[in-house]
């Protein structure tokens, strides 16, 4: 084992993605088999010890060696991620209402997200840190909001320096992934760099080489994890802050070590802690992106260094080296990252790397002013009109950036939308969706006006790279039937109206009965009571929306089953998709 520290990280690695596959939300993990892995991991150390290849030993030794370690450690971490499910899934069955998804087509997996979040153990001593933290993020955040600055400033420079971007619009953050330039909203290496630079700036680094580095050393890892917990813990922070600090001691200890050990070392300690680590989209991301810097940007740099010797000692005498220094260093990191950006987010900016030479360049100074406005809480005011303008200045060119041809490459790899119909689990604004095609849908809903606000999350996530065309909006609100013979009936308030009138106009009169494929129930239908409905319509399936009360809800699917009516009610199975 050449390589024992990747070696061992990933055995773990394969130890909790092995577990993950098989408890992730399917069954609760028996006492015993808790027991029996830290058994068998205890036996597998036991063995890699017996045949410790030391000299004289045989080839056998060699040979089990290796095995016994790789054992250990996977077993190791597929016992931490039991320990870590059976704590999630305990804590799940004490809520009245546990997390779930909707069920919306291409939705973000909220169940998952919680899933990997963990019990957040309110009496541990990290979890009171931890709050204390936030109570102190909180106060800074008040001194912005005392600053003159507006409210897309003060938001963007909340999330940029202290890590919370509750704040920031939707538009803000679309127009930030757009331009390539989400790294700068979420905290990482490069806000920690800036940040402890200023640090070491206040500290003097002459006292670097004195007799107080030891103690300069500590007050820096001190301040590195002060500032990880009051900006919320982060993943990405989390990773940037282990890595500092490693290096911190290691150069304290004289024991110095590479980049990429030190990466690997962060890994290892990161998913002993806490294995989900591991499925985190921001530590993915933070790690892809540190190891194509280490791998890459040292070896381009010394090229072109040597190939351009003259100029690159022409523009290092002027100080003017650094744009091609952060334009290496955008390219690494991007090249790593271009596979989980287009996996998870469905987009490549193209542009990002050369625009990051004005983008890094302008948060460094946004970093700092804000950092000096937190300070000086007298010159808040004034440096607030200078945060504003840097602010304005960034989203001014990010802006130009995304108007580019070509600027972003989308959903290059989305299959388009088969023929289905989707009736969307969204209480606030209820639709039903048919789908011919990818240019050819019709949607109603209850609320028409609602629309662009109440449907803005499934459009972007789901239509814009399904489909081709946006949905028409049925002006019928009572039916609709499309060319493949499929028809449905909504039933609102208006709709269960003009039925009762119709109904009441031919009172004693035979009435034929129409088979549809599905009747849905939603948002303003009053009652509890079928008798009206079963006089007009033989559905296929019945649907109850999820803008339904509960008792609503019960009522409807007992009257359903005295009719022998199937039901399929949103709230409780989520959005429905059938195939057409």
């Amino acid at each position: 084992m050449s390589r024992p520290l990747v070696f061992t990280t990933l055995a773990i690695a394969l130890g909790i993605v092995l577990a993950d596959s098989i408890f992730y939300q399917n069954l609760m993990v028996p006492t015993w088999l808790n027991a029996a892995l830290w058994g068998f991991s205890l036996s597998m150390a036991l063995g890699a010890w017996l045949c410790w290849p030391a000299d004289g030993r045989s080839w056998i030794n060699r040979l089990l060696f290796p095995l016994f370690v790789f054992l250990f450690f996977a077993t190791f971490g597929f016992a931490r991620y039991t320990s870590f499910a059976e704590e999630v899934q305990q804590s799940w069955l004490r809520m009245e209402r546990p997390p779930v998804n909707r069920g919306n087509p291409d939705e973000f997996d909220y169940v998952r997200w919680r899933w990997l979040q963990g019990v957040e153990d309110s009496t541990t001593w990290t979890a009171r840190l931890k709050q204390k933290a936030l109570a102190v993020r909180s106060h800074l955040l008040n001194q912005y909001a005392a600053a003159d600055m507006d409210d897309e400033a003060q938001a963007i420079v909340a999330a940029v320096t202290l890590g919370d971007r509750s704040q920031l619009s939707h538009e803000t953050r679309d127009l930030y992934a757009a331009a390539g330039a989400s790294h700068l909203l979420a905290l990482s290496g490069m806000h920690l760099t800036i940040i402890v630079g200023f640090f070491l700036t206040l500290m003097n680094g002459r006292l670097l080489l004195s007799r107080w580095r030891p103690w300069l050393g500590i007050a820096l890892i001190a301040f590195i994890w002060t500032y990880a917990f009051v900006a919320g813990l982060p993943t990405s922070l989390v990773r940037a802050s282990l890595m500092t600090s490693l290096f911190v001691i290691s150069a304290l200890t004289h024991r110095y070590c590479s980049s990429l050990h030190l990466l690997v070392l962060t890994a290892f300690v990161m998913l002993l802690i806490r294995p989900a680590y591991l499925f985190d989209v921001g530590a993915q991301l933070s790690f892809a992106a540190v190891a194509g810097i280490v791998v890459l940007h040292r070896r381009w740099y010394i090229w072109f260094f040597e190939r351009y010797r003259f100029q690159c000692f022409t523009l290092e005498r002027y100080h003017l080296l650094w744009p091609l220094d952060i334009l290496l260093v955008s390219l690494a990191a991007q090249l790593f990252t271009l596979p989980l950006v287009a996996y998870y987010f469905h987009r490549i900016p193209l542009y990002a790397p050369f625009f990051n030479l004005i983008f890094i360049p302008l948060t460094t100074v946004l970093i700092y002013v804000a950092l000096t406005s937190l300070a000086l809480s007298s010159l808040s005011t004034l440096l607030g009109h200078l945060l504003s303008w840097l602010v304005t200045a960034q989203l001014a060119v990010m802006q130009f950036e995304v108007q580019l041809p070509g600027a972003v490459i989308n959903d290059f790899w989305s299959r388009k939308a088969e023929p289905q119909v989707v009736v969307y689990n969204n209480w606030r604004c209820p639709a039903l969706h048919v789908i011919a095609a990818p240019d050819r849908s019709w949607l109603l809903t209850p609320v028409p006006d609602s629309l662009p606000a109440g449907m803005r999350y499934i459009s972007e996530s789901f239509w814009r790279r399904r489909l081709t065309a946006e949905p028409m909006v049925l002006k019928e609100r009572q039916a609709v039937a499309i060319e493949s013979g499929f028809s449905a009936v909504m039933v609102d308030g208006k709709a269960q109206s003009a039925t009762r009138t119709a109904l009441g106009k031919h009172q004693g009169a035979h009435q034929p009965v129409t088979r549809v494929d599905l009747l849905w129930i939603t948002k303003g239908f009053k009652g509890t009571r079928l008798d009206m409905l079963t006089r007009l319509y033989c559905p296929h399936l019945l649907v109850l929306d999820a803008s339904l009360s509960p008792w609503q809800r019960t009522a409807l699917k007992e009257e359903a089953a005295k009719a022998g009516w199937n039901v399929y009610d949103i709230a409780e199975q989520g959005a429905l998709r059938l195939r057409l």
